[in-house]
């Protein structure tokens, strides 16, 4: 590629980056989505269970698309396509949530689920793809910086999504502006996975240069298996973000956690929710711009203490808008864990036609945790509260941080 077709790619896939978090703000799963089933009724161990299923969604499929890719010349019509679908299953939620709101409640929670569920599968066949693109056009010293100024770009953006969310979507209240509000998302995602056609994508498909059987192998189990058994910094990675992903126990329920300690009018869900595309925008920026100084694990590291602080916070905010803290902090956490591991998973990858088997393991191993955790979690909040699960959570986080800082000493002692 010349530099000329790497800058397009760059802006091709910044595209995507700041659409992505703007469009998913209007039915944002940390705090419109539980709001929303809330108002229909929904029991806390219903919202964990869809918050759960569509975590295993996500990350589960992902192999079974390896072979496929490793084969494609090209992956970007597969990206487009994959991607509209996925957000066409949530369009129907735009006219339901109006028409079913008041009278059928109950056939809203099951559309609900079906939007979302066939969204998050769609997503997981897509996530191989995508890391497969970002592998093969965005050199490895500039993804950083991509993510960083996606962040910053949407976070510019937070002012008007904030107002939008404040006087449109929950300004016109349920059920009619969670519809506008699952339409304006739509919209915005749709519009900004286009340019994926235009990808000036390099030829990906295996060379014949013996990696070929390679490939082969590694769609056999035992292979795959003793992928996993020998790359010990990648396995190290994966211990702990499936350690990590037992916060789930806690982060679908912090919204509704501020409404039961200070009352529905306190908590600006509005706030929470344009402080949450804010925070990880400026968290993306800073996390981006010092991965590419630093390295990743550092920043997966902070990703583990700004999300043990965030729960302990939870508990001692002491009014509704300092609560807004919280998701700074949780903001903060998602960014480390979404940019810098999957940057760190890549990095170990090695070779681009490993990414897809890296990115489908990397999501296996943590989809069991987070299937299950925010469905315990929202069980269990009959039984303790919302409070001891922040508590839960915030030891995970703990608990994550101490395995990736013990490997590291054992590397070091090694050496």
């Amino acid at each position: 590629m010349t530099r000329r077709d790497k800058q397009i790619n760059f802006l091709i896939c910044l595209a995507d980056a700041v659409g992505f978090p703007l469009g998913i703000a209007f039915f944002s799963t940390q705090t419109i989505l539980p709001a929303f089933l809330d108002r229909c009724g929904a029991t806390p161990g219903t919202i964990g269970a869809l918050t759960g299923l569509s975590s295993l969604l996500i990350l589960g499929p992902g192999l079974l698309t390896v072979g496929v890719l490793q084969r494609l010349k090209h992956v970007r019509l597969w990206l487009f396509w994959v991607a509209l679908i996925e957000r066409l299953f949530l369009l129907p939620l735009a006219f339901l949530a109006p028409l079913w709101g008041k009278t059928q409640p109950d056939w809203l929670i099951i559309a609900t689920f079906v939007g979302f569920c066939g969204h998050s599968l769609a997503m997981g066949f897509n996530i191989p793809a995508y890391w497969t693109a970002i592998g093969k056009t965005i050199p490895v010293h500039w993804r950083g910086r991509l993510y960083g100024f996606a962040g910053g770009i949407a976070g510019v953006c937070t002012l008007g999504t904030e107002w939008v969310l404040r006087h449109v979507v929950l300004g016109r209240g349920f059920p009619g502006g969670y519809g506008l509000g699952f339409g304006l998302g739509f919209v915005i995602l749709t519009i900004t996975i286009i340019p994926f056609l235009f990808l000036r994508e390099p030829d990906g498909r295996v060379q014949e240069s013996g990696l070929e059987a390679e490939v082969d192998k590694k769609l056999d189990a035992a292979m795959m298996l003793n992928t996993w058994r020998g790359d010990a910094p990648f396995r190290r990675l994966g211990y702990s973000q499936v350690v990590f992903a037992l916060t789930q126990v806690a982060a679908p329920f912090l919204a509704l956690f501020a409404a039961r300690r200070f009352g529905e009018a306190q908590a600006d869900l509005a706030l929470y929710t344009a402080v949450s595309i804010f925070a990880g925008s400026v968290a993306a920026l800073l996390i981006g711009w010092l991965a590419d100084r630093w390295g990743n694990r550092p920043m997966v590291l902070l990703a583990c203490v700004a999300a043990a602080a965030g729960f302990i916070f939870a508990l001692l905010a002491p009014t509704g808008s300092w609560f807004a803290g919280v998701f700074v902090l949780w903001a903060l956490a998602t960014a480390g864990v979404d940019l810098a591991a999957s940057n760190l998973m890549m990095e170990l990858a090695g070779h681009p036609s490993r990414i897809p088997l890296y990115s489908a393991l990397y999501n296996i191993i943590r989809a069991a945790p987070r299937m299950i955790a925010p469905w315990l979690g929202g069980l269990a909040v009959a039984w303790i509260g919302y409070g001891p699960l922040m508590g839960i959570a915030a030891g995970a986080a703990l608990l994550s941080l101490a395995l990736l800082l013990r490997s590291d000493s054992r590397v070091v002692a090694t050496e």
